[in-house]
């Protein structure tokens, strides 16, 4: 039945999770998966809905005995992060994720695992399929495209749902019950660029090795932004010759803190930089605090262009890479987390054109607000475009409700453990649904999954267990 999980006690969960991870399903290319749930559906007869968005809506009537009692809702998204090391041969858009086994941890080859939010795809599917366990009517929602703004959530028909509890599977820590979590939006801003014609010697820095991380889990851990260093970098280099750059290029997805970043820059005095540039990669070397970047490399190298961007486009880029970045502040009360965060995601350049990508994350409305006028007043001052999109709100529920109680009271009978309630410094579809079904009571629960949205993400084969007891027990 399994190919590649082996020695576990659930073998129907992680059969699922090997089916899933056969499909591809970045965000924006979760057809297939979606219809392999409503396969799946019409293959137990049980009711099942699909929409536009690619979002599946499969209900199970309650068993016998229970047919009274309030309806409960399970919730994950079926799309992924999709990241790949540099030398990792992969296409997102038609190949399987390679699961890799060791003892009790479960990774990838070479690329995310797609926990994230696999697991939670692959209980509520066992769930639907166990005939023997005992529950109340269960409404599953599978979500499009959460990885990239909450979109899906934001696009279904809520009148279908009939629940007033849901649980969220989508954390990453198996003793917390997540009981709130952050708003969010991004921002996309274009800075014109003018070019000049080019005969002198260029030279490539390319930053790589860096972890990256989750722009919201780990926005705290000091891991370096590759963006944010290649403007220190740079600054740097300007202290002993002036030069124009003519290319910069680095991260992918805007909820992952980017890992590599390269740039082409035309120096006034190339013996100068060759001279300077082992005490500025000495320099920026020492910025490593996170244990997780031992891996980073500056590489430096000529190259060749025939054109550059002007000195004043040069200067306007330098001023949006010294952006303040990752934690603006944090709570004041417990838990002590951050309050008000940023991302510097993507850079791209176009034939006359960078684009940046921002992702900022907020506790508060007027949190989200401070950042997107930063990010305004710095689109103004060199001359940008910007616009914000994929808004989405936070969320926050009690500590004592009887939701939260009740889990943690499950999770003490399938595991003999203890969980505790907290918030999360991340985005969560549960601000959505809850704003649109009234009375809906929500948790986020979830396995240990360790490195989200990079190629080391593992997860914990014996939690996924746990937490698929428990919500078991939970509905039993």
């Amino acid at each position: 039945m399994l190919n590649t999980i082996k020695g576990i006690k659930n073998e129907k969960l992680f059969y699922y999770f090997e089916q899933i991870s056969k499909i591809p399903r970045a965000s924006g290319n979760e057809g297939e998966i979606a219809n392999y749930i409503v396969n799946f559906a019409k293959e137990r007869e049980l009711e099942c809905y699909i929409d536009e968005a690619n979002n599946v809506f499969v209900t199970k009537n309650a068993t016998q005995g229970r047919k009274n009692e309030p309806s409960v809702m399970l919730q994950a998204h079926t799309d992924m992060v999709c990241e790949k090391n540099v030398a990792t041969v992969h296409n997102f858009e038609k190949d399987e994720i390679e699961l890799i086994q060791e003892g009790n941890i479960l990774k990838a080859n070479g690329t995310t695992l797609g926990a994230d939010d696999g697991f939670g795809v692959a209980i509520m599917l066992a769930v639907l399929d166990d005939n023997l366990l005992s529950h109340p009517k269960i409404e599953c929602l599978f979500t499009s495209s959460e990885e990239i703004g909450l979109v899906g959530a934001g696009r279904f028909d809520y009148a279908k749902v009939q629940s007033k509890q849901m649980i969220n599977l989508d954390s990453a820590e198996e003793n917390t019950v997540i009981i709130g979590c952050c708003g969010g939006v991004r921002t996309e801003m274009t800075l014109p660029v003018e070019k000049m014609p080019n005969n002198k010697t260029a030279y490539k820095i390319t930053i790589g090795g860096l972890c990256g991380g989750h722009s919201g889990e780990d926005i705290d851990k000091k891991r370096l932004n590759a963006h944010i260093l290649m403007g220190k970098i740079l600054s740097s280099i300007k202290d002993v010759t002036d030069f124009n750059l003519a290319y910069i290029s680095g991260g992918d997805k805007d909820n992952a803190i980017p890992r590599e970043c390269v740039a082409i820059i035309v120096p006034e005095e190339c013996e100068k930089l060759e001279k300077e540039f082992e005490k500025i990669r000495g320099k920026a070397l020492h910025r490593i605090v996170a244990k997780e970047d031992a891996n980073l490399t500056i590489n430096i190298e000529k190259t060749d262009t025939c054109s550059t961007f002007s000195q004043n486009d040069t200067e306007k880029i330098l001023k949006v890479l010294s952006i303040p970045n990752a934690v603006l502040k944090y709570r004041e009360i417990a838990p002590m987390l951050p309050s008000i965060s940023r991302n510097l995601a993507r850079i791209r350049t176009k034939e006359s054109e960078i684009k940046f990508g921002f992702s900022s994350r907020s506790y508060t409305e007027d949190g989200l607000e401070y950042s997107m006028s930063e990010l305004e007043k710095l689109a103004n001052d060199v001359g940008a475009d910007y616009y914000h999109h994929e808004k989405y709100p936070s969320w926050q529920d009690g500590t004592d409700s009887p939701l939260v109680l009740k889990w943690q009271d499950a999770y003490n009978k399938a595991t003999g453990k203890k969980t505790e309630p907290t918030l999360i410094h991340a985005g969560l579809e549960c601000g959505i649904i809850t704003s649109r079904v009234e009375g809906l009571s929500a948790i986020s629960v979830g396995p240990n999954v360790h490195d989200l949205h990079t190629p080391q993400e593992t997860m914990e084969i014996d939690s996924m267990d746990r937490i698929y007891d428990t919500v078991c027990e939970f509905l039993s």
